[in-house]
């Protein structure tokens, strides 16, 4: 995982406390603990703080697809598209846990995930689309 973390940084996930656990080829693993930042007045985890840690988990299971390849590993780059997340509970104690799995690899790569409670049960389910992006080539990722 060294590799791979050093060649991307999980900075919003790692900025409100959680980070990447596990990555291989096609999954990966991280988690957030529950803190105030990243908590509602309610006391539960805060929605997009859910969203950030699913997002961030999926990005990391696309990008350990890539990482056995030297030449994708420095130029491919995972895009969200598009995110479908249904919140199903919450959890006043933490941490969170979030495993994704890559359904569908391609230029457009679909990803699962699952996030769960401290207690196992399911906080919420994510699909989402990534466009993967080759960094190498002038796109909205570059200036100039």
């Amino acid at each position: 995982m060294s590799v791979i973390r050093d060649k991307y940084k999980w900075n919003m996930l790692e900025a409100i406390g959680g980070q990447i656990t596990e990555i291989s080829d096609g999954f990966a693993k991280g988690h957030l603990p529950l803190s105030e930042q990243v908590m509602q007045p309610t006391g539960v985890f805060h929605a997009g703080a859910i969203t950030v840690l699913a997002d961030e988990v999926a990005s990391a299971a696309i990008y350990g697809t890539h990482a056995s390849d030297p030449n994708a590993q420095d130029k491919l780059f995972p895009y969200s598209v598009q995110i479908s997340l249904n919140l199903l509970s919450n959890d006043p104690h933490g941490p969170l846990t979030a495993e994704s799995k890559v359904v569908r690899r391609g230029r457009m790569t679909v990803v699962d995930t699952v996030v769960a409670s401290s207690t196992g049960e399911t906080a919420a389910l994510m699909r989402s689309t990534h466009m993967m992006v080759d960094l190498s080539k002038k796109g909205p990722h570059k200036k100039g």
